[in-house]
């Protein structure tokens, strides 16, 4: 009996610090809406390295008077934050006050501050998908599809195959390293959010394959200690 008083006594101090994170991080999960953690993402040095989160490729296109850059899903107007954009980016091009965004599905029209204004795809009046775009010496713009080159109206609601010369394809450029490291901060920084990291701190994987056998086996002590204080109590001589 006192073997057991003993085993059950070192075995709660030893779990006593898992079961704070598990309780910890498990009541943090459930208010997880209400802090926003899901939206909230870490910015931690050590934590984005052990998530492998590493420099981005920047892919960057100069329009008149804007760097439009991309890393992840990311869109950046002089290495500003302006939008998530899934798709890669194809080329750039600006059509009266307006940003044209070229990527391999779709032509997605933004205002120089970022807001989308309209997106144009093949339901939409899109004969092809893009592999590159560019412009008229008159000023339309053009899309470079499989076979066919597409010629635009000042709209983009009227397509027709390209009869002349072909135009200059808008080719990447060097981004900036100023911008180049301001977009890979921002990147970097938007990638995980905390709710990721609780879940994988309660569950054990933020500390990978031992971690969460440690957190199997402090479940597995837990278990063990309740039937041992329960049996501990129904042999304790009555007073």
């Amino acid at each position: 009996m006192a073997k057991l008083h003993i085993w059950h006594r070192y075995v709660g101090v030893t779990i006593s610090l898992l079961v704070i994170i598990l309780s910890a991080t498990g009541l943090l999960l459930n208010l997880s809406d209400p802090l926003k953690l899901n939206k909230s993402h870490i910015s931690t040095a050590w934590l984005l390295n052990h998530y492998n989160i590493g420099n981005f490729s920047v892919t960057s296109f100069q329009t008149d008077n804007q760097l439009v850059s991309q890393a992840s899903d990311f869109i950046y107007l002089n290495g500003q934050y302006a939008l998530n954009l899934k798709e890669s980016l194809v080329g750039v091009i600006t059509l009266d006050d307006y940003i044209v965004l070229a990527t391999h599905s779709s032509l997605v029209i933004i205002d120089n501050e970022g807001q989308i204004v309209d997106e144009i795809g093949k339901y939409t009046g899109l004969p092809e998908n893009p592999l590159g775009i560019s412009m008229t010496q008159d000023g339309h713009p053009v899309i470079r599809g499989v076979n066919t080159y597409w010629k635009g109206s000042a709209e983009l609601s009227a397509w027709q195959p390209l009869e002349g010369p072909h135009p200059k394809w808008i080719a990447p450029v060097v981004t900036p390293s100023k911008i180049d490291t301001r977009v890979q901060e921002h990147a970097r920084s938007n990638e995980i959010h905390y709710e990721r990291v609780l879940l994988d701190l309660h569950s054990g994987r933020l500390f990978g394959d031992w971690g969460q056998n440690i957190m199997s086996l402090a479940a597995i002590l837990l278990l063990a200690l309740a039937v041992t204080g329960i049996v501990i109590w129904l042999r304790k001589k009555p007073v």
